[in-house]
């Protein structure tokens, strides 16, 4: 029965390991991707100044005054919704945080 199940796994490992290489593109070589710049570039599909470049949004101004944004941290805090000190932090849920 544990053979079977061995030879099983190897199967579904051999056939994904197959599918996989299939479906893996060429790599490319320096030529294809300097023809593939310099059509980009001709097609003006690459900015090639500083002034062909998009401009960046302007940031909307806040319309909070930073006496309403310290007084609603302190509220915060009073209220214990923001750890003062290590001994406050919940390990429990820390460890639900950590990047994976």
């Amino acid at each position: 029965m544990q053979a079977k199940s061995v030879l099983a796994a190897l199967f579904a490992i051999t056939a994904a390991s197959s599918a996989f290489a299939q479906s893996a593109p060429a790599p490319k070589t320096v030529s294809d991707s300097q023809a593939q710049y310099i059509r980009a570039r001709d097609a003006g599909e690459i900015p090639t100044s500083v002034a062909a470049y998009p401009a960046t949004p302007a940031a909307a101004p806040s319309t909070v005054t930073r006496e309403q944004v310290m007084a609603e941290f302190y509220a915060a805090r009073k209220a214990g919704q923001i750890p003062q000190t290590e001994a406050d932090f919940d390990v429990a849920q820390t460890r639900h945080q950590v990047a994976k």
